[in-house]
């Protein structure tokens, strides 16, 4: 037979109505956790931790690297003598800025912005090069509209303009210059020119187009402001990259690979393309894998510290030779005669000597 059903008293029924209303609470409670996590997971770093994690990523990925090659190069040409003081100043200089020179970069920021009659809208980072010849920098910076005020990742070595050389040789101007669409960058094919030289650095190295800018240039007459184009590139590893440190382009700023490779792969400087690519599908110049910062940039500032009274004026790279000068005298052992060297169409005035021979074992 079957059994007769047990009719449910209130204290049962009451019983299943709080048990369904916990089981219902507490799904209710899984699913909004799980809601603020992915809202919280979306939400971009504060500025101040994403400098924390930017910073160590510079030191790694620029700095290092720049210090290890400058190490390199003195062993390269440890029969250099002169080229040993040189390689051991640049490096002593880089390695400790003073703090000093931040605060002047900071007013010099400052000041190019308002002479420009442009400020930051928002937080974002910037790039600023100085051109003088005793500093030859470049920072990366960072505006945080929270605090207004700048901090900085870390420094680098540049090479600017080297006016003296004449021909097409122009000073680097300074101001603000946007990184825009309409300036469209390309990328380095990497094949070496007549004389071996490699102008834009290696193959696929991002070039930073910045359009047409005036500056100074020198002709017999005298210097006179001309039309050029300002761009921001790598240089030749072999040739251009020992250079770095000291003023030496046609006017554009020369950075290094390390910096090149960080400040494309973090799009730092890359706002306005950013905002572009959301309109298409897919982009030749911007790589698939870069991984953007939460507050990318768009301004490359370039300045002079030369007022600045922080770093001592340069000693003449060579004197200008008197009309009634001897010939030159042979070079030191260990260094290459200057005319017996092809120079590169864009590059040193004075070629680097051949690398320290090793002694037979």
């Amino acid at each position: 037979m079957p059994r007769p059903k047990k009719k449910r008293t209130s204290a049962s029924r009451a019983l299943l109505a709080f048990a369904a209303g916990v089981a219902l609470t507490l799904g209710l409670g899984v699913a909004c956790h799980a809601a603020y996590g992915q809202e919280d997971a979306q939400k971009p770093p504060t500025p101040a931790e994403e400098l924390a994690a930017m910073r160590q990523i510079f030191q790694d990925e620029v700095l290092a690297p720049t210090l290890a090659r400058i190490d390199g190069y003195e062993k390269k040409w440890s029969n250099a003598k002169r080229l040993q003081r040189v390689f051991e100043e640049r490096r002593g200089r880089l390695a400790s800025l003073p703090e000093a020179y931040y605060d002047f970069v900071r007013k010099d920021v400052a000041r190019l912005m308002a002479e420009a009659g442009i400020s930051f809208s928002g937080s974002q980072y910037f790039a600023y090069a100085d051109r003088n010849p005793s500093a030859q920098f470049i920072l990366v910076g960072f505006y945080n509209a929270g605090t207004d005020s700048i901090e900085f990742l870390g420094a680098d070595l540049v090479s600017t303009g080297n006016i003296e050389r004449g021909d097409d040789y122009f000073e680097t101007p300074t101001g603000v210059f946007e990184n825009l669409v309409a300036n469209f960058s390309y990328r380095a094919l990497g094949t070496p020119n007549q004389e071996g030289w490699r102008g834009l650095g290696a193959k696929d190295s991002r070039v930073w187009d910045f359009g047409n800018q005036r500056s100074l240039k020198q002709y017999k007459t005298g210097d006179t402001m001309s039309q050029m184009r300002l761009l921001m590139h790598a240089t030749d590893p072999t040739q251009g990259e020992p250079r770095l440190g000291r003023p030496d382009s046609k006017g554009c700023v020369r950075i290094s690979p390390g910096l090149n490779r960080f400040l494309d792969s973090y799009a730092i400087l890359d706002r306005n393309y950013e905002d572009w690519i959301k309109t298409r599908h897919d982009s030749w110049l911007l790589k698939k894998g870069r991984t953007p910062v939460a507050y990318p940039g768009k301004y490359l500032i370039i300045g002079d510290s030369e007022s600045s009274g922080l770093f001592p004026a340069p000693k003449p790279h060579r004197p200008a030779p008197k009309p009634s000068a001897p010939a030159m005298a042979s070079p030191p052992p260990g260094e290459a005669s200057p005319d017996r060297i092809p120079k590169p169409l864009d590059s040193f005035t004075e070629p680097l000597p051949a690398p320290a021979k090793r002694a037979p074992r």
